[in-house]
């Protein structure tokens, strides 16, 4: 390169580096974001950026861009430092969420009537229920055999001697015993179905809507001033990190699912039916974008940012590279020597 055009060079990037002083930078960010906000504001979004671009970005980025393991492990680290911080243990539930709010989401949740019955439904049909009703009415039966009944309560010596008679049987006669039990239990499974369709038509009929909040309200004033240290007692850092792995691991497959892929690109549709046509001041209008918000943005960053830039020496770098290209350049020779 010439002695000019080094001269030139160097003359420019100083110039460059004037420019971009925080105090500069700002200004000219002020005279400049109203005309680059004007001028776009004009142009429709699909002459921006198309549906199907868009679509490509979030798959590039969110769908096939490789996540570090790291990730995860960062995310688990930080979790567990949450986890075990004092703010965070000595904080009440009603610190993060009031009774009013509480109460908000579980009358929404409370109002979709076909979807709570269909819960009822899908939890009483399955085994773990059957095993849980037989188990409890052969309680209570066998109960009532032995020590409530009206027999036993109000003769004298009846309970007494039930419960003798029943010690008696397991040592001396266990099959008896045995299969008065497995009557019992024949009995019940027998009938299960009847208990279960009972079961459903209780809890539909007799439980409201006001019964319902009313009770998931109690619940909510016995645990909204206990600590986060209370509530997550029993459960570890090491089971919060299990967690997050657990996450990241779904997130990993998760986006590449089918259902994924309909998410994001229903969103997108859905955005360039409303938006595409229309000129970017509507979409800047909805989102709130105005002068103010950039430049209040920039004073938030930009100083600070410039500043470690330019003090470490890499603003410079930058710009001298970037302008080096043109002084370097044939175009320039040829107009130097002209």
């Amino acid at each position: 390169m010439s002695e000019l055009a080094n001269e030139l060079l160097e003359l420019h990037v100083q110039h460059e580096m004037a420019t971009l002083t925080p105090d500069n930078f700002l200004a000219w960010l002020s005279d400049e974001t109203t005309p680059v906000l004007d001028a776009l504001s004009h142009i429709p979004l699909n002459q921006l950026l198309s549906e199907e671009q868009l679509n490509q970005i979030i798959h590039d980025q969110v769908v096939s861009h490789p996540i570090p393991g790291a990730i995860a492990e960062i995310a688990g680290d930080a979790a567990t430092f949450l986890f075990k911080s004092d703010p965070h243990l000595d904080s009440r539930l009603k610190d993060i969420m009031t009774a009013k709010q509480f109460q908000g989401f579980v009358s929404k949740i409370l109002e979709l009537e076909t979807q709570r019955h269909q819960i009822i439904h899908q939890i009483i049909d399955l085994p773990v229920y059957r095993s849980l009703i037989s188990n409890v009415v052969y309680k209570a039966i066998t109960r009532y055999l032995y020590e409530d009944n009206m027999l036993s309560k109000h003769v004298p010596g009846v309970s007494s001697m039930l419960k003798m008679s029943r010690n008696v049987m397991n040592k001396a006669a266990p099959k008896i015993s045995g299969a008065m039990e497995e009557s019992v239990k024949t009995y019940i499974s027998n009938n299960l179905s009847l208990f279960q369709q009972e079961s459903k038509t209780y809890l539909m009929e007799s439980l409201s809507s006001e019964d319902l909040e009313s009770s998931i309200m109690d619940f909510w004033d016995e645990v909204e001033d206990k600590t986060l240290r209370e509530l997550q007692e029993g459960m570890d850092s090491i089971d919060l990190s299990e967690f997050v792995v657990l996450g990241y691991e779904f997130w990993l497959e998760f986006r590449e699912s089918d259902y994924f892929a309909h998410c994001y690109q229903s969103v997108v549709h859905f955005l360039y039916q409303r938006y595409g046509d229309e000129p970017l001041a509507t979409l800047f209008e909805d989102l709130e974008i105005t002068e103010e918000t950039v430049i209040e943005r920039a004073q938030r960053l930009a100083p600070q940012l410039l500043t470690t830039l330019s003090n470490s020496g890499l603003l410079e770098a930058v710009i001298r590279r970037r302008l080096a290209s043109f002084y370097e350049s044939d175009v320039f020779k040829h107009q130097l020597s002209a």
